[in-house]
């Protein structure tokens, strides 16, 4: 079963060292990180990400929404006029199945307070980003340890014991074929 991760993605955008900066000279590039590491997060982590920013009105203000796709671990929502991210983070723990399975990320204390009293986990926005960039690097060098071992020739694939068996019967070959070529 996967977890479950709920962002409170102002929160973590305004409260994360990594993404605060970006906030500070831009704000649609901090939504879009956050988006986009939520994003790849949801494939390469195998975990559901529900991710909620205060205000509909916002929900067009968000162009990356529409390079992102469809990500079917990944949701997207935006409070109701006069209601929190975090009323409607509340909200979708409460109606959770497995609330075992929900991690709450965020650094509003009473969020992560109510959010644990209903059996869920919780997570500070520092300690998420670096979740997700640690599975990143594992997934880079994944990737960079398979083109390395991907070898071009049969003879980098194989052992040295094959190896010498091979040998053996090259040379068999070798010696069969001078054998009738002297007859």
């Amino acid at each position: 079963m996967l977890d479950h991760y709920f962002i409170d993605a102002y929160n973590v955008i305004h409260k994360s060292s990594y993404l605060r900066q970006q906030a500070q000279r831009d704000l649609e590039l901090a939504r879009e990180t956050l988006l986009e590491m939520s994003f790849a997060f949801s494939l390469v982590g195998q975990n559901e990400i529900t991710v909620v920013f205060d205000g509909k009105e916002l929900q067009y203000d968000i162009p990356i929404l529409h390079r992102l796709g469809n990500a079917p671990n990944l949701h997207i929502f935006f409070s109701p006029h006069g209601t929190t991210a975090d009323t409607v983070i509340e909200r979708k723990i409460y109606q959770a199945q497995n609330r075992m399975r929900c991690i709450v990320v965020s650094n509003d204390r009473s969020l992560r307070e109510q959010c644990r009293g209903m059996g869920a986990m919780t997570m500070e926005a520092d300690s998420f980003i670096s979740t997700i960039k640690q599975m990143q690097q594992r997934t880079q060098e994944q990737l960079s340890s398979r083109v390395k071992s991907r070898a071009t020739l049969i003879e980098d694939r194989l052992n040295s014991r094959s190896l010498e068996a091979l040998a053996a019967i090259r040379e068999e070959i070798v010696s069969a074929g001078d054998k009738r070529k002297k007859r």
